[in-house]
């Protein structure tokens, strides 16, 4: 069995076409989170359609940026710095002589990769949350677009288009020869690609898309990764971004003042390949390249942990208590959930394993900063109604009958029976909390008999009964639809 290790801190530099980025990664080696998190607008690639070079100004403020980038990285302590330059720097005549002046001012070699590259690296950021991922991902940067096909854990295909928002601008408004350069990019990017049922979609402006869809449906939770839409409504948003005025969209609030000048256009693009590519579910995702370089250099017995577990085991260590008694609760409460799937289970595991993350909260808000913990943490390998989950049956870790805002608004968002699954699960976890040893055999045994809960003690461990522990028994029995025994054997 592999041991656990944690990693020195890690980092990306991230030269776009747009923007220069720095992430510095710390945490679990499958599931690392951003320590640090910095992005320089510079606009490398503006003109350079025209030019045929990096834009003048933009260059003197990426160098900049790189340098002060690497500078913040070493004071971090960084031990590895991993770069990755895409379509900008590969395409101008002089992005060859900006490396240079890169390494000579900062010791550091940028990685200039292919449009094929940095599609398939955009991709393997989908395999950085969703080990299992399949479909289409589609990744618009400023000077290109790649599209990748994904499954079984691998990148079958990956190819580049020059439709990124930079190059569009360059029309000038021609409606009819920008309708026919989107039209003719597409078809030769998408035709050797296979109809797939879900899209994931990267990128920044992107993502600004997916803020102003939460936002105007005042959708309640407030994490962007793993934000899903059926085709039909991702077409009326877009068909809405293309017909309004300006100053509609930035009135939102939603669009950050960066992506306005390309909001319009990018949707344009993705309504044709919609109509190109025929998904049936929409993805948006958080991870992107920065995250598929740091996937690439994962040896492969890392790639196969579970990011969700490995994130919730480093939270444990961290954070709780008793480290490592979140696998102890789980094995305890396991009769509770023996027909579950294997998915649940992981789910439940990591409930577990979150249950006592919040103890130094004040008492009287513990509830509150455990539901805000699932429902805001860095988590990789969930969906939305999976962190939802997760924040219910926290929330009740700490109270029968919680209040806390957007709980009923997020309730929603789950089936009847997974809110009912989440209360009795957070219910346990309240009582194995109060039964906790080094190890299961110490806590006594649930058992499901017919109508009957019953916790049953041996004569060690008969002490750990009083009134308390009836009464949180009495309430995961109710919770089950069951009656509570306790009992000695």
């Amino acid at each position: 069995m592999d041991m656990i290790a944690e990693p020195q801190k890690t980092a990306v530099i991230d030269v776009g076409s747009n923007s220069v980025r720095l992430v510095v990664y710390y945490g679990a080696m499958r599931a690392p989170l951003q320590f640090f998190n910095e992005k320089v607008v510079c606009g490398l690639g503006r003109g350079l359609a025209d030019s045929g070079k990096l834009h003048p100004q933009g260059r003197k403020r990426a160098l900049n940026a790189i340098r002060r980038f690497v500078g913040i990285a070493e004071r971090m302590g960084v031990t590895h710095i991993h770069t990755v330059a895409t379509a900008a720097v590969r395409d101008a005549s002089d992005g060859a002589a900006f490396c240079d002046d890169v390494l000579m001012e900062t010791n550091l070699k940028l990685r200039v990769v292919t449009g094929e590259q940095e599609g398939a690296l955009s991709a393997q950021g989908i395999f950085f949350c969703q080990p299992h991922a399949n479909g289409l991902v589609c990744d618009m940067g400023g000077s290109s677009m790649e599209l990748a096909q994904i499954g079984d854990g691998e990148v079958h295909l990956s190819k580049t288009s020059g439709l990124g928002p930079l190059q569009l601008q360059n029309f000038n408004g021609n409606g009819t020869a920008l309708s026919d350069y989107i039209e003719a990019q597409l078809v030769e990017l998408t035709k050797d690609f296979e109809t797939q049922d879900s899209l994931y979609m990267i990128g920044g402006t992107i993502r600004a898309i997916a803020s102003l869809d939460m936002t105007l449906k005042a959708y309640p939770l407030d994490v962007l990764n793993e934000y899903s839409l059926p085709v039909a409504d991702l077409k009326e948003l877009l068909q809405w971004i293309v017909k309004a005025k300006p100053e509609q969209i930035a009135a939102t609030g939603a669009v950050a003042s960066d992506r306005m000048p390309y909001v319009q256009i990018v949707a344009q693009v993705l309504l044709r390949l919609l109509k190109k590519v025929k998904p049936k579910e929409i993805i948006f995702s958080s991870f992107g390249i920065r995250e598929g370089v740091l996937y690439e250099n994962m040896p492969p017995r890392i790639q196969r942990r579970d990011p969700l577990i490995e994130a919730c085991q480093f939270f444990e260590r961290s954070n709780a208590r008793f480290k490592e008694f979140g696998t102890t609760l789980f094995a305890w409460l396991q009769p509770l959930f023996k027909t579950e799937t294997e998915e649940r289970k992981r789910l439940i595991w990591a409930a577990c394993l979150l249950h006592d993350v919040t103890w130094a909260a004040h008492p009287s808000y513990r509830a509150e900063a455990s539901f805000d913990y699932a429902t805001r943490a860095n988590l990789a390998g969930l969906d939305h109604q999976a962190r939802i989950f997760l924040a219910v049956a926290l929330i009740h870790r700490y109270k029968n009958k919680p209040r806390v805002e957007k709980l009923d608004e997020l309730n929603e968002l789950l089936s009847d029976a997974d809110q009912a699954q989440a209360e009795a699960l957070g219910r346990a976890m309240r009582l194995g909390a109060m039964l906790g040893g080094p190890d299961v055999a110490h806590m006594g045994q649930l058992r499901v008999k017919g109508g009957n809960l019953e916790l049953v003690l041996d004569e060690q461990s008969v002490g750990l009964m009083g009134e308390v522990v009836e009464q949180r028994l009495g309430a995961l029995a109710k919770a089950l639809g069951k009656t509570a025994k306790m009992r000695v054997e």
